[in-house]
């Protein structure tokens, strides 16, 4: 790119603080023990409007520090290139599993490709930057598999996908996330509807149930988030799989929760672990002996007790072990077999 970028000095009450991408109102206390003790490392971007683009927590802390003049860099850009700007400082500071850094990060592949499109230089360094990162691949691939052939080179006409790649290998370097992790988090901001944003908003919703949930059209998410409640995530994957399946409203019938439902699929788990290691031993001929012995039948004695408290003679006497709140006619759950008291 050839804009011209200027290095001067200003007075800090003639920089603009009209930029949505700024955060304000964080904490600066170690960035002004910073810059006390070793000044100004990156100076503050400000357009030729003087309005701030990236640098706001540093422009606090020199504010509060009593500077009168910073030093800043003054970029000649267009709108676009001033927007890439000040996403690309969060990118870098801030966490991209939140619903503000995703919309971020699909605004930005908004812009490198609207770029793409009216920018013939920029267009060209997307070329040569996907060049090199495939010339890069290339010889990791010859490398590990020298038998393996390259890919053919891409048409320079298919700038989709040129975009694609350049766009997540510079945010993978710029915020430490995986490729994987920036497609995923592109995702959640495209297929999330309101209702889940604002819940994520909230902290009522991590990023696995998210993850999920946005499996569903928008109709089903909303349907269906009044009753995710405590879920876990394998609760929850189960729920929007029948909901895919069957509709919303046969799902959550299928998968009523029950109170106590997850005390009984974590006792449900060790039953079956426990299971698993008395199979094994039983198989070897194993006999429980020395001190341990005692403690053993104490606890089956009283594990015995409550259990028949629990499911009832009734289901004890038939040996078979069905949790109230798993719906056995369909044809989906996954009981125990047989557990023998």
């Amino acid at each position: 790119m050839t804009d011209a970028v200027i290095q001067e000095i200003i007075n800090i009450d003639d920089i603009k603080m009209e930029n949505p991408y700024l955060r304000l109102g964080t904490d600066v206390e170690t960035l002004e023990k910073s810059i006390s003790t070793v000044g100004l490392i990156s100076p503050l971007i400000v357009n030729q409007n003087n309005v701030l683009l990236a640098g706001a927590r540093r422009w606090q802390a020199l504010k509060n520090l009593g500077y009168s003049e910073v030093n800043v860099i003054r970029v000649d850009k267009d709108s676009l290139q001033q927007e890439l700007i000040s996403i690309d400082e969060n990118l870098v500071r801030k966490s991209l599993s939140t619903p503000e850094m995703e919309k971020q990060l699909l605004r930005t592949k908004e812009i490198y490709i609207d770029l793409a499109d009216k920018d013939e230089d920029f267009k060209r360094e997307l070329m040569e930057k996907y060049n090199m990162f495939k010339s890069l691949e290339a010889e990791e691939v010859s490398q590990e598999n020298p038998r393996k052939k390259n890919d053919e080179p891409i048409d320079e006409n298919d700038m989709a996908q040129v975009t694609g790649v350049v766009f997540a290998k510079e945010v993978s370097a710029k915020s430490g996330m995986s490729e994987n992790q920036i497609k995923k988090a592109m995702e959640r901001e495209q297929k999330s509807a309101s209702v889940i944003k604002e819940a994520r908003n909230r902290g009522e919703l991590s990023v696995s149930q998210t993850n999920e949930l946005i499996r569903l059209n928008e109709d089903d998410q909303e349907a269906i988030m009044e009753h995710v409640g405590d879920r876990t995530v394998s609760e929850l994957r189960k729920l929007v799989k029948d909901a895919k399946a069957q509709g919303v409203e046969q799902a959550l019938m299928i998968n009523e929760k029950a109170p106590h439902a997850r005390e009984f699929n974590e006792l449900l788990k060790m039953i079956k672990k426990a299971r698993k290691i008395t199979e094994t031993l039983s198989y070897e001929q194993v006999e429980i002996a020395g001190p341990i012995r005692s403690d053993m039948e104490k606890m089956w004695s009283e594990l015995s007790s409550h259990m028949n408290q629990l499911l009832g003679e009734e289901s004890l006497q038939s040996g078979v072990f069905h949790p109230e709140y798993i719906n056995t006619s369909s044809g989906t759950s996954d009981n125990m077999e047989s557990l023998s008291s």
